[in-house]
């Protein structure tokens, strides 16, 4: 009397005699000896627990088209990256390149500053400063607008800035206790321009 099972005579007729074929298989597609016979017992197991194993009815492609498909699976599962293992960056490593807020109180509070300093300018000198630096009209533009001539313009241009430049300068040295500040220069040079 016999205590083998219908599918362990099936198994042992129709696909263990195609071993070789299927470990052939198993070390062209995983280029390894010893995941091969892996891929072909993990075959061997996915066909033993197979309840409609009659059906199959060429065991041995079947069984090598189930170890390309273990193979896949494989490759798949290997691309996917684990969360983690991605380092998470420190605090330290992330920085927020816009401007903080104390940057932009600073630099309105500046661009104030520069405009009330361009305020103090003589009238033709403001008017030829604000159209040639805030709306950036050419100086053949500006001498057309103002009914003057390009090298009025360049003139009154080079003045302002100057007078600007000392402004600011003037602005950002700091006075030592006790010292008087140094006399402003700019009413000589407001009626000059």
């Amino acid at each position: 009397m016999s205590w083998s099972r219908p599918i362990d005579i099936w198994f042992s007729t129709q696909v263990l005699p195609h071993e070789a074929h299927f470990l052939r298989q198993g070390r062209r597609w995983s280029r390894n000896s010893e995941e091969a016979f892996d891929l072909v017992q993990e075959a061997y197991l996915k066909l033993l627990q197979m309840e409609d194993w009659p059906a199959i009815r060429d065991p041995r492609s079947y069984t090598v088209t189930m170890i390309r498909n273990l193979v896949l699976q494989r490759v798949r599962r290997d691309r996917v990256v684990a969360i983690t293992d991605i380092p998470a960056p420190t605090l330290a490593e992330v920085r927020d390149e816009a401007p903080g807020v104390f940057e932009t109180v600073a630099a309105r509070e500046a661009l104030l500053d520069l405009l009330a300093d361009v305020d103090r300018l003589p009238p033709v000198c403001q008017r030829v400063i604000r159209m040639r630096k805030f709306e950036d009209r050419t100086p053949t533009e500006i001498a057309h607008a103002l009914g003057i001539g390009i090298s009025t313009v360049e003139t009154h241009l080079a003045r302002g800035m100057q007078q600007l430049t000392r402004w600011r300068r003037s602005a950002q040295t700091p006075v030592a206790f006790g010292e008087a500040a140094a006399p402003d220069d700019g009413a000589r040079e407001e009626k000059r321009a």
